[in-house]
């Protein structure tokens, strides 16, 4: 993947990284740095660890964001698109971090279970959820509570054993 042109305008359709409240830039920016240096090692970065401790969220809440992406990092199912640190808008997978973190403060396991199976297999769901638990608690604990997310148009049209286990 090649690196974003960070002159390059939002892509229509997509949602602009300028839209979003603090909260959501917390965790979209946490996202990025975190994944940065996997997909571009020997390049500068900001870190992820920083973020957490400029927001104010305890290291409890950086241990629960690293657990969980860490499973997500080793146990993907397909490639998770998370964009570099200075693209102007969110990919898919971004804006589903959003609402894994949104549903979880909101108590919406359901919601959070159908991001995670998204992106790991069965047996990695568990641990991956354990982590965006403690991730989503100690953002909210920080004052940092994202606003709830719209459940996406394709939930809607889901066959009833997709969501069922």
């Amino acid at each position: 993947m090649e690196p974003c042109n960070p002159a390059h305008a939002a892509v229509p359709g997509e949602r602009a990284v300028l839209d979003l409240g603090p909260e959501e830039l917390f965790v979209v920016g946490a996202l990025r740095a975190w994944v940065a240096p996997v997909m571009r090692p020997g390049t500068p970065h900001p870190d992820w660890r920083e973020i957490f401790r400029l927001a104010s969220v305890s290291s409890a809440g950086a241990v629960g964001f690293d657990l969980l992406m860490s499973v997500v990092g080793s146990a993907a199912q397909r490639i998770i698109e998370v964009r570099c640190c200075r693209c102007p808008s969110l990919g898919a997978d971004e804006v589903a971090m959003l609402r894994l973190v949104s549903a979880l403060q909101n108590q919406d396991t359901l919601t959070a279970l159908d991001v995670l199976s998204d992106w790991v297999g069965p047996g990695s769901v568990a641990p991956a959820l354990r982590g965006a638990q403690r991730f989503a608690a100690m953002t909210a604990e920080a004052g940092h509570r994202l606003p709830r997310q719209a459940m996406p148009a394709s939930m809607h049209h889901r066959p009833l054993w997709s969501v069922v286990h």
